[in-house]
């Protein structure tokens, strides 16, 4: 956590301990109506600790949003503890768990963090400003974002899905599925299962969900249509790592790369 300290620099005090307790006449205002007076006033804390986002309540949901980045975080407090729905990946943290939710829903708040108790808050605030700052960096960019699979070999995009229908460009390309790419890193994470390496992690916020995919069976050998395990047949790769895949033709294997970083590593 000590590099986040610089970045929220009221993290490094105990929040709780610089706020008064708000009273349980103030927090019954609150129009969640499945809230505690405890969880009223964990949300009220929250606000407090994060003055730059908008906040509002509405029945069953707390809401943050960052201006014109729109909602960031949706909150779902009950008697006993809150459920932040954050549309930060949840390969972005390893306390965060993917939403279980319908795909919509998962598709714009695709992780969940859970605020058990007062303890939680500050984790709270800075996954909630993470998640504001990677909205603002996607809003603010003057540039076309690229997609996140930019070689041949990737996929864009317990369930089946369809790929192929093959077309004809520069080199040949394939209708790819986005819902099996998500997925995919839904199950694996967004670090490079060879190297480790994770954009999060290396480049901030505005690169927090980023990583490329390899077919573990290319599909230009599986030959006009074919049924794709995105669990499976699919693993997050640095474009590195999966730039040394591709150097060969069959391409190498995920554990002979592994043994070469191994190999130079020991040579050292």
């Amino acid at each position: 956590m000590s590099h986040l300290a610089g970045r929220f620099p009221w993290t490094t005090v105990d929040p709780l301990q610089s706020l008064a307790i708000v009273p349980a006449a103030m927090a019954k205002e609150s129009k969640l109506v499945r809230a505690s007076d405890t969880t009223r006033t964990w949300l009220r804390r929250l606000h407090e600790r994060i003055p730059t986002l908008d906040y509002t309540e509405a029945k069953y949901w707390a809401t943050f949003k960052a201006g014109s980045a729109g909602t960031v975080a949706q909150l779902n407090p009950s008697h006993v503890g809150i459920r932040v729905f954050l549309t930060l990946d949840s390969g972005a943290g390893p306390d965060l768990k993917p939403s279980p939710s319908t795909r919509t829903w998962a598709a714009r708040f695709p992780s969940v963090f859970q605020i058990a108790g007062e303890e939680d808050l500050t984790r709270a605030g800075q996954l909630i400003l993470m998640s504001a700052d990677t909205a603002r960096a996607r809003t603010k960019n003057p540039y076309t974002r690229r997609s996140d699979q930019l070689s041949a070999g990737e996929v864009e995009g317990g369930t089946a899905y369809q790929e192929g229908a093959v077309r004809q460009v520069t080199v040949n390309a394939y209708e790819r599925n986005q819902e099996a790419r998500e997925e995919c890193l839904r199950h694996h994470g967004r670090s490079c299962i060879i190297c480790g390496f994770n954009f999060m992690e290396a480049y901030g916020a505005e690169a927090a969900d980023y990583i490329q995919v390899h077919h573990i069976k290319p599909i230009a050998r599986a030959g006009g249509s074919y049924v794709l395990d995105p669990i499976k047949d699919l693993r997050p790769v640095c474009p590195n790592c999966h730039a040394v895949i591709h150097r060969r033709d069959p391409p190498f294997e995920i554990a002979e790369v592994k043994r070469m970083l191994r190999r130079t590593a020991a040579g050292r």
